[in-house]
């Protein structure tokens, strides 16, 4: 064993004896009384989160329930009635220690770490706060010390299981029986009206397009750009009346730029980097529908019961989509899709910048033909 391993394993065996046992907290006459759910995720992993929340709700009506995360940004959007407490992931050790060390007077007794949410430091925080269930999702073969969470959930990515079965996973662990699974995520209904009348739109009567994703990162997951414009085109021509709204994050708005500056018509209003997520969520909720790919943006209309053609190439659908009324696939599986799963660069899947290197131009992206997409979108407009 060398120097590195012995002084780690001597670290490890202080923290479990001081934190892990010594100084933690003891749960309040076995109830649930204050839930601590990660938020350090994507916004459109936080959007799944809302049926845990739901149903963590539901199982425990007298409880509090509290959301980390490293800025409010999604949390105000998605779940803005519940209270979330703020600590940056890029914070100094020291301040990550404070927190955890303040946290430990709200006696919080449990904490919930899915997969997509786990960072090292929560979870040793969580026991420096003196969180007596740490309950968390474990890969098979991890490796990690066994003090970390006192309940382990296995995971599992089976045939028609989705993102949400495996956060209701984490709730099951620890309850005598089975709960009932609801599929229908949601985001908070307070919504910023304004933006509709500065930007002269009328409820249903424009429709919503997202030409980037993974906010200007590489990424396969893109459409072609000439399909886009040719798309926008004959909307514009086959349904005078409708608008096309462009929505996007401002690291979007180089590509959705140059699409839209080649176009010129008073349907096509290019809202991208101009919106707060409030002003979105009003956007997409009152809209005719939403053509989107693989996204946030995508879970956002799907948790707002919005019609939503999606554009999937490199990854699958996640099943729960598969089952909402609202959703509409539109793919072209080709001999090497899916090259990406729910969370890219897990599962032995490849990372969205690993996939844009080997595959710069998406053969299944290719695939997908201007005509299929605007098929659909006659069939929902009319």
């Amino acid at each position: 064993m060398n120097g590195n391993k012995i002084i780690k394993t001597i670290l490890h065996l202080l923290f479990d004896f001081i934190f892990a046992h010594l100084l933690m907290t003891k749960q309040r006459n076995g109830e649930i009384k204050k839930i601590l759910l990660s938020g350090y995720t994507g916004l459109g992993h936080l959007i799944l989160k809302s049926v845990l929340v739901q149903k963590l709700q539901e199982l425990y009506p007298e409880s509090k329930i509290f959301i980390i995360a490293g800025n409010s940004f999604g949390t105000e959007f998605v779940l803005d009635d519940y209270p979330t407490l703020i600590l940056k992931q890029e914070s100094s050790w020291l301040k990550k220690i404070l927190f955890f060390l303040r946290l430990r007077k709200e006696k919080i007794d449990l904490i919930l770490l899915p997969i997509d949410a786990a960072p090292n430091f929560l979870i040793r925080g969580a026991i420096i706060a003196g969180i007596p269930i740490r309950v968390g999702h474990v890969f098979e073969n991890e490796s990690f010390p066994n003090y970390y969470y006192t309940t382990q959930v296995p995971v599992n990515i089976g045939i028609n299981r989705s993102e949400l079965d495996m956060n209701y996973d984490l709730i099951d662990a620890i309850r005598p029986s089975k709960i009932k699974r609801s599929y229908q995520p949601f985001v908070s209904m307070n919504f910023n009206g304004s933006v509709l009348e500065k930007n002269k739109l009328q409820k249903n009567n424009y429709l919503c397009l997202q030409m980037g994703s993974a906010n200007g990162l590489p990424t396969t997951k893109k459409w072609l750009e000439d399909n886009f414009r040719e798309l926008i085109k004959k909307i514009l021509q086959l349904f005078p009346g409708m608008k096309i709204v462009a929505v996007g994050d401002s690291g979007d708005s180089k590509i959705i730029n140059r699409i839209c500056d080649g176009i010129i018509s008073e349907g096509l209003i290019n809202l991208s980097g101009k919106t707060d997520l409030n002003e979105l969520k009003s956007i997409l909720f009152n809209s005719r529908l939403v053509i989107c790919h693989d996204s946030g943006i995508m879970h956002m209309s799907n948790a707002l019961r919005k019609n939503t053609i999606a554009i999937y190439g490199p990854s699958d659908p996640d099943f729960y989509a598969l089952k909402l009324p609202t959703f509409h696939l539109i793919r072209e599986k080709i001999h090497c899709s899916p090259c990406q799963g729910l969370f890219p660069g897990k599962f032995s899947f490849l990372t969205e910048e690993e996939s844009t290197i080997l595959c710069p131009l998406p053969e299944c992206m290719k695939a997908i033909s201007v005509d299929a997409v605007l098929h659909k979108c006659a069939e929902l407009l009319n």
